[in-house]
């Protein structure tokens, strides 16, 4: 793939014989076609292809989550979403011999920033559907805020279903919440990190690991 500077005409798009111009995120290029081959796939690369579906269909529903919580980290073109998952196929993130793959949660990774994360966050339910995120609440100067948003994510492994939350502070020490009847019996896995009211620095996240709900 090669880049190329607009002429008078502006940017080549098209096909022309072997040759393709496009444009992706303000970089024009031009490539040339994809060889078609014959070769059967090996059951290396079948898996290999497998995992990244599988890490794709998961991240997918929450790549805006991915794009805040990477937003002080994002490096040339890649955007959020494309570094959570490049870490997570790079660190093991999808586990199993193929065709019987699982995603492990606890190398998820839904932000990395400069901020301070909170201290000793845990989760709870105290009541059943009453879940009690708490944590200490540290401050500083530097990079821990009494105002610092407190984002927390929630997966919900037996309806395939996310759910954020973000009505806490850093000050405040707590989070609590009511879940719906519905929910009895579900397992939920959590992550937290926090957010400047800047809307851009992010701290790292934490996996809060998983809850059964009554």
């Amino acid at each position: 793939m090669a880049r190329f500077l607009k002429g008078i005409h502006g940017a080549y798009s098209g096909k022309v014989g072997s040759v393709i111009g496009s444009s992706w995120r303000g970089v024009d290029y031009v490539r040339s076609l994809s060889k078609i081959s014959n070769k059967k796939a090996s059951e290396g690369q079948i898996a290999q292809r497998a995992k990244f579906a599988m890490a794709v269909a998961f991240l997918s529903p929450i790549m805006d989550l991915l794009n805040l919580g990477y937003s002080d980290k994002l490096q040339g073109k890649a955007t959020g979403y494309n570094k959570a998952l490049q870490y997570l196929m790079n660190n093991g993130g999808v586990t199993g011999t193929y065709p019987t793959l699982e995603i492990d949660y606890s190398k998820i990774v839904i932000a990395k920033g400069s901020l301070s994360n909170l201290m000793a966050p845990e989760w709870s339910e105290p009541f059943p559907q009453e879940i009690a995120l708490t944590w200490a609440p540290e401050l500083n100067k530097y990079n821990s805020f009494a105002d610092d948003s407190v984002i927390l994510l929630m997966y919900n492994k037996n309806k395939n279903f996310f759910s954020i939350l973000e009505s806490s502070t850093r000050a405040a020490a707590n989070l609590n919440f009511t879940l719906p009847a519905s929910y009895s019996g579900d397992v939920l896995e959590g992550w937290v990190f926090t957010g400047h009211r800047d809307g851009v620095k992010t701290s790292p996240s934490f996996h809060l690991g998983e809850l059964t709900i009554s």
